[in-house]
């Protein structure tokens, strides 16, 4: 087999098959030096920078505190009602137990579950309260309620709640708010009462009257019926303790 040898390329035709590769031109960028920053204005940018993380730390150790004193605070145990929005007492005492006397006699004598006691408004709040009322030593009647709230100066007791005054003679006074004074001895209220005195069984709104249920004077809405004497209560003498 025989091999046909390739034809060399004149030389002339070397121009017109050759391409002209142009190089690419690197564009330079000259180099500026970049301007310095005054001492004086490095350090004012460090101190914004400072202030701005203290504040943004404080305002959220506020945030912080102010979410756990919302999630601790309950509400009081107590129902007390009369100490809404009051400090805390000065003192807390169990089985509170108060006597009032008058030239050595006895009048008052105050039995409470406990009472919470603000000196400086002189009084005392207290829950489950049973009252005794004396003449001349001898007990006369008892009271029972809810709560009270008792002047530690005068002894002025204001009972609340299922208020309830039996009296040694079987008469018995049911209320919702009863307000007792000391110096007169009277037993006061605007509110609803119903009366068990004997054979009469009354109801009116407002009243005053005595420890005793006697010299009561009604304020209106006064309706009397009769009653069966066997219904009188039997006046005894509770251990509150």
């Amino acid at each position: 087999m025989g091999y046909t040898a390739l034809s060399q390329i004149p030389e002339k035709d070397f121009p017109a098959m050759k391409k002209t590769i142009k190089k690419k031109k690197v564009l330079e960028i000259p180099l500026e030096p970049l301007s310095e920053i005054p001492d004086e204005e490095f350090r004012s940018i460090r101190l914004k920078r400072s202030v701005w993380a203290i504040g943004i730390s404080a305002v959220l150790i506020l945030l912080l505190a102010w979410a756990l004193t919302r999630g601790s605070s309950t509400a009081p145990a107590s129902s007390e009602s009369f100490s809404q929005g009051e400090n805390s007492p000065d003192a807390v005492i169990q089985k509170f137990h108060l006597v009032s006397t008058v030239q050595g006699q006895k009048k008052w004598e105050f039995y409470s579950d406990v009472a919470r006691l603000y000196q400086n408004q002189k009084l005392a709040y207290s829950d489950n309260i049973y009252a005794q009322y004396y003449k001349k030593d001898k007990l006369v009647s008892t009271l029972t309620a809810d709560k009270a709230v008792i002047n530690t100066d005068s002894n002025a007791t204001q009972a609340e709640g299922h208020v309830e005054l039996i009296v040694e003679n079987g008469s018995k006074l049911e209320t919702d708010k009863l307000n007792w004074n000391p110096d007169t001895d009277q037993i006061k209220t605007e509110g609803r009462v119903h009366i068990f005195k004997g054979q009469d069984d009354i109801t009116a709104v407002g009243m005053v009257a005595d420890t005793q249920l006697n010299n009561i004077r009604f304020n209106k809405d006064v309706h009397t019926q009769v009653r069966d004497t066997h219904e009188i209560e039997t006046f005894s003498k509770p251990k509150p303790f």
